[in-house]
Protein backbone atom coordinates (compact mmCIF):
# COMPACT_ATOMS: atom_id res chain seq x y z
CA UNK A 1 0.00 0.00 0.00
CA UNK A 2 2.93 2.30 0.74
CA UNK A 3 4.20 2.08 -2.83
CA UNK A 4 0.66 2.71 -4.14
CA UNK A 5 0.59 6.08 -2.35
CA UNK A 6 4.09 6.90 -3.59
CA UNK A 7 3.12 5.96 -7.16
CA UNK A 8 -0.09 7.99 -7.00
CA UNK A 9 1.71 11.01 -5.60
CA UNK A 10 4.59 10.72 -8.07
CA UNK A 11 2.22 10.43 -11.03
CA UNK A 12 0.14 13.36 -9.82
CA UNK A 13 3.27 15.39 -9.13
CA UNK A 14 4.72 14.71 -12.57
CA UNK A 15 1.49 15.67 -14.26
CA UNK A 16 0.93 18.70 -12.08
CA UNK A 17 4.29 20.17 -12.81
CA UNK A 18 3.87 20.42 -16.56
CA UNK A 19 5.10 23.69 -18.00
CA UNK A 20 2.33 26.21 -18.40
CA UNK A 21 2.22 27.86 -21.82
CA UNK A 22 1.49 31.53 -21.33
CA UNK A 23 -0.96 33.20 -23.69
CA UNK A 24 -1.30 36.28 -21.49
CA UNK A 25 1.20 39.02 -20.67
CA UNK A 26 3.38 37.79 -17.81
CA UNK A 27 4.08 39.90 -14.71
CA UNK A 28 7.17 42.08 -15.00
CA UNK A 29 9.30 39.70 -12.89
CA UNK A 30 11.40 37.42 -15.07
CA UNK A 31 13.43 34.51 -13.74
CA UNK A 32 17.20 34.53 -13.70
CA UNK A 33 18.47 31.87 -16.09
CA UNK A 34 20.71 29.18 -14.61
CA UNK A 35 20.65 26.10 -12.43
CA UNK A 36 17.71 25.98 -10.03
CA UNK A 37 16.90 23.74 -7.06
CA UNK A 38 13.26 22.86 -6.43
CA UNK A 39 11.81 21.40 -3.20
CA UNK A 40 8.39 19.73 -3.50
CA UNK A 41 5.96 18.62 -0.83
CA UNK A 42 3.02 16.43 -1.86
CA UNK A 43 0.32 15.30 0.52
CA UNK A 44 -1.96 12.58 -0.83
CA UNK A 45 -5.36 12.39 0.88
CA UNK A 46 -7.41 9.30 0.22
CA UNK A 47 -10.33 7.44 1.76
CA UNK A 48 -11.43 8.50 5.23
CA UNK A 49 -8.79 11.19 5.54
CA UNK A 50 -5.78 8.86 5.24
CA UNK A 51 -2.81 10.98 4.17
CA UNK A 52 0.78 10.46 3.16
CA UNK A 53 3.31 13.25 2.64
CA UNK A 54 6.21 12.93 0.21
CA UNK A 55 9.16 15.32 -0.06
CA UNK A 56 11.24 15.51 -3.26
CA UNK A 57 13.98 17.73 -4.63
CA UNK A 58 15.12 18.29 -8.20
CA UNK A 59 17.61 20.43 -10.08
CA UNK A 60 16.63 22.01 -13.37
CA UNK A 61 18.49 24.19 -15.87
CA UNK A 62 16.20 27.15 -16.57
CA UNK A 63 16.76 28.94 -19.88
CA UNK A 64 13.34 30.52 -20.53
CA UNK A 65 12.96 33.42 -18.09
CA UNK A 66 9.14 33.54 -18.26
CA UNK A 67 7.93 32.08 -14.91
CA UNK A 68 4.86 30.58 -16.63
CA UNK A 69 7.08 28.45 -18.87
CA UNK A 70 9.36 26.89 -16.27
CA UNK A 71 9.69 23.17 -17.10
CA UNK A 72 9.66 21.96 -13.51
CA UNK A 73 9.67 18.30 -14.47
CA UNK A 74 11.43 16.45 -17.23
CA UNK A 75 9.74 14.74 -20.17
CA UNK A 76 6.49 12.95 -19.32
CA UNK A 77 5.63 9.42 -20.42
CA UNK A 78 3.78 9.15 -23.76
CA UNK A 79 0.60 7.75 -22.14
CA UNK A 80 -0.15 11.11 -20.48
CA UNK A 81 -2.36 13.55 -22.38
CA UNK A 82 -3.29 17.00 -21.09
CA UNK A 83 -5.47 19.86 -22.20
CA UNK A 84 -3.69 23.10 -22.92
CA UNK A 85 -3.18 24.95 -19.64
CA UNK A 86 -5.65 27.77 -18.99
CA UNK A 87 -3.51 30.58 -17.69
CA UNK A 88 -4.69 33.75 -15.99
CA UNK A 89 -2.36 36.53 -14.88
CA UNK A 90 -3.14 37.47 -11.26
CA UNK A 91 -1.54 39.80 -8.72
CA UNK A 92 0.77 37.09 -7.32
CA UNK A 93 1.77 35.72 -10.74
CA UNK A 94 -0.31 33.10 -12.53
CA UNK A 95 -3.34 30.93 -11.93
CA UNK A 96 -3.11 27.74 -14.01
CA UNK A 97 -5.76 25.05 -14.50
CA UNK A 98 -5.67 22.00 -16.72
CA UNK A 99 -6.89 18.42 -17.01
CA UNK A 100 -4.84 15.33 -17.79
CA UNK A 101 -5.45 11.64 -18.36
CA UNK A 102 -3.00 8.77 -18.17
CA UNK A 103 -4.04 5.52 -19.86
CA UNK A 104 -2.43 2.26 -18.82
CA UNK A 105 -2.20 -0.92 -20.94
CA UNK A 106 -4.38 -2.76 -18.38
CA UNK A 107 -7.32 -0.42 -19.16
CA UNK A 108 -7.00 1.79 -16.09
CA UNK A 109 -7.29 5.51 -16.74
CA UNK A 110 -6.20 8.18 -14.27
CA UNK A 111 -8.13 11.47 -14.57
CA UNK A 112 -6.55 14.58 -13.05
CA UNK A 113 -7.97 18.08 -12.58
CA UNK A 114 -5.24 20.53 -11.62
CA UNK A 115 -5.41 24.01 -10.11
CA UNK A 116 -2.24 25.96 -9.21
CA UNK A 117 -0.93 29.42 -8.43
CA UNK A 118 2.65 30.18 -9.58
CA UNK A 119 4.37 33.06 -7.77
CA UNK A 120 7.72 34.41 -8.96
CA UNK A 121 9.93 36.25 -6.43
CA UNK A 122 10.54 39.99 -6.94
CA UNK A 123 14.19 39.62 -7.93
CA UNK A 124 13.73 36.63 -10.26
CA UNK A 125 15.86 34.26 -8.18
CA UNK A 126 12.95 32.47 -6.51
CA UNK A 127 9.62 30.96 -7.50
CA UNK A 128 6.93 29.08 -5.63
CA UNK A 129 3.69 27.37 -6.50
CA UNK A 130 0.90 25.67 -4.65
CA UNK A 131 -2.25 23.90 -5.65
CA UNK A 132 -4.28 20.75 -5.76
CA UNK A 133 -4.70 17.81 -8.06
CA UNK A 134 -7.99 15.91 -7.86
CA UNK A 135 -7.45 12.35 -9.04
CA UNK A 136 -9.85 9.56 -9.88
CA UNK A 137 -9.12 6.23 -11.49
CA UNK A 138 -11.49 4.32 -13.76
CA UNK A 139 -11.18 0.84 -15.24
CA UNK A 140 -9.45 -0.70 -12.22
CA UNK A 141 -10.31 -4.29 -11.29
CA UNK A 142 -11.26 -3.04 -7.82
CA UNK A 143 -12.69 0.32 -6.83
CA UNK A 144 -9.99 2.87 -6.05
CA UNK A 145 -11.21 5.86 -4.06
CA UNK A 146 -10.67 9.34 -5.43
CA UNK A 147 -7.68 11.20 -4.05
CA UNK A 148 -6.67 14.81 -3.63
CA UNK A 149 -3.00 15.72 -3.78
CA UNK A 150 -1.94 19.03 -2.25
CA UNK A 151 1.34 20.12 -3.80
CA UNK A 152 3.61 23.00 -2.94
CA UNK A 153 7.07 23.78 -4.23
CA UNK A 154 9.73 26.40 -3.85
CA UNK A 155 12.61 26.94 -6.23
CA UNK A 156 15.67 29.13 -6.12
CA UNK A 157 18.61 29.78 -8.44
CA UNK A 158 21.82 28.09 -7.26
CA UNK A 159 24.27 28.96 -10.05
CA UNK A 160 25.09 28.43 -13.71
CA UNK A 161 23.83 25.46 -15.68
CA UNK A 162 26.36 22.68 -16.06
CA UNK A 163 28.29 23.17 -19.27
CA UNK A 164 27.29 26.86 -19.48
CA UNK A 165 29.90 29.26 -20.80
CA UNK A 166 30.70 32.62 -19.22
Amino acid sequence: MKSQYRNLASAALALALLPAIAKATPPSTQLQPGLWMFHYTSTVQMFAGAARTIHQTARECIKDTNPAKVPLMAKLPPNIHCTAPALQVIAQGYHVTMACTASEPNGMVTHLAEDFVITPGNDGSQISFAGTVHQRITGAPVSIPAATVHISAQGHRIGLCLGAKG
